[in-house]
């Protein structure tokens, strides 16, 4: 016995340093500040983005290609350092068509003038001109001398009056589009007087009611002057549409490549404490694993599982210890509230006999009260029955009787 007790002091001091081993771990684990879950939601997001930063560059080349002959317009820097900012661009890439039903009528009110350049001055443009270098004709609009056309606000409330009437509706086609406030002069010019209506017969209606060109959903055009122009639409409307889901898909890929960058750089900034929760964690593993064993090695002996046993016993012998207290300490809290009860009880009891008692004697002197009332009554009642006799004045005798 004392040779498997040796046997199993050693175990339990290889136990215990096992044990302490591995609570060090756990600290050590929890110092570090790193969150598993947070970093592999990081890198999970990180392969999703990629994804999507993937397909959407593959959108924007498509369409890229597909509107690139309409919209390509490349230039030479016409003067040593020339600042390409003040080089807005086409008309259609400065626009956001709002919906896409209304494609079809803003390509038809923009016309050519949606392959026109923007420019910031006259200045810029004639330079463009000269010496930019051009593959192809262009028209420039230059902010500072472009004169803005709009419709006025009294003809855009008697058109959507009239629209009303018709069941329909009549909006100013600059309404129609999102652009940048810096642009806003050149977006009138090419937008500013033309109204988008939806229907013929409406559109029709109102240009003659307000003198006013109309366009409908479908792309017919109605002049002040009675010119009327429409037909088949082919394509017509393809490239603005296009050019919004270039301008849609563009938008969301700069930011997806923008929290790409913000994911990227939270893993490499975590990827060190990554690589030190890895290790710990490995660490950990092995270490509990060792504990295992140890304990399963102690269980086994027949030293350990009388400890076992000993112990198992002792937990009963504590657990019952502690139920008695609770008991002892229940059964002195039911005894205060009993004697609390009985208190209560002949309190209460005092307090009702207290009450009687002082009810017996109210009834007591109503009883007298009613008794002397009653006999004040019969007296009052006496005195008004008595025969009263007045002497006469005359020979003859009278008597009076007061009831």
């Amino acid at each position: 016995m004392k040779k498997e007790q040796s046997s199993s002091t050693k175990l339990s001091q290889k136990r215990d340093v096992t044990a302490e081993k591995v609570e060090g771990l756990r600290k050590k684990l929890s110092n570090t500040g790193f969150s598993e879950t947070d970093f592999n939601a990081l890198d999970n997001e990180k392969v999703e983005l990629e994804k999507s930063v993937s397909s959407l560059q593959e959108k924007v080349d498509t369409l890229l290609a597909q509107l690139e002959g309409r919209l390509a317009f490349n230039y030479s820097d016409p003067v040593r350092g020339f600042d390409r900012s003040k080089v807005k661009g086409l008309v259609a890439r400065l626009i956001d068509v709002k919906l896409p039903k209304h494609s079809t009528a803003l390509e038809v009110v923009a016309g050519g003038k949606l392959y026109q350049v923007v420019v910031d001055e006259a200045i810029t443009g004639k330079a463009l001109l000269n010496n930019g270098k051009l593959q192809r004709r262009v028209t420039i609009i230059p902010l500072d001398k472009i004169v803005p056309r709009r419709v006025s606000s009294a003809t855009v409330d008697r058109a959507s009056s009239m629209a009303k009437d018709l069941n329909t509706t009549a909006q100013p086609a600059i309404e129609l589009v999102g652009f940048d406030e810096e642009v806003r002069s050149a977006i009138e010019h090419v937008f500013g007087s033309t109204l988008v209506v939806d229907g013929m017969q409406a559109a029709n209606s109102i240009c003659d009611g307000t003198k006013t060109r109309t366009v409908t959903l479908d792309g017919d055009v109605y002049e002040p002057s009675g010119l009327i122009s429409g037909g088949s639409k082919d394509n017509l409307g393809s490239t603005l549409s296009k050019i919004s889901q270039l301008t849609s898909a563009s938008r969301e890929l700069k930011e997806k490549r923008q929290r790409l960058v913000v994911v990227e750089k939270k893993l490499d900034s975590l990827s060190s404490q990554s690589k030190q929760f890895e290790k710990l964690g490995a660490e950990l593993e092995i270490a509990t694993s060792e504990l295992a064993a140890v304990d399963k090695h102690i269980s086994q002996t027949s030293y350990g599982m009388l400890k076992d046993k000993f112990d198992a016993m002792t937990k009963e012998i504590a657990d019952a210890t502690a139920e008695v207290e609770q008991m002892l300490i229940t059964k002195d809290e039911k005894w205060a509230l009993y004697n609390d009860l009985k208190k209560m009880e002949a309190q209460l009891t005092q307090d009702r006999e207290n009450r009687l008692k002082d009810i017996e004697s109210r009834v007591k002197e109503a009883k007298d009260l009613v008794s002397s009332k009653e006999k004040a009554a019969r007296e009052v009642s006496t005195l008004k029955s008595i025969h009263v006799c007045i002497p006469p004045l005359h020979l003859t005798h009278t008597c009076l009787f007061h009831s």
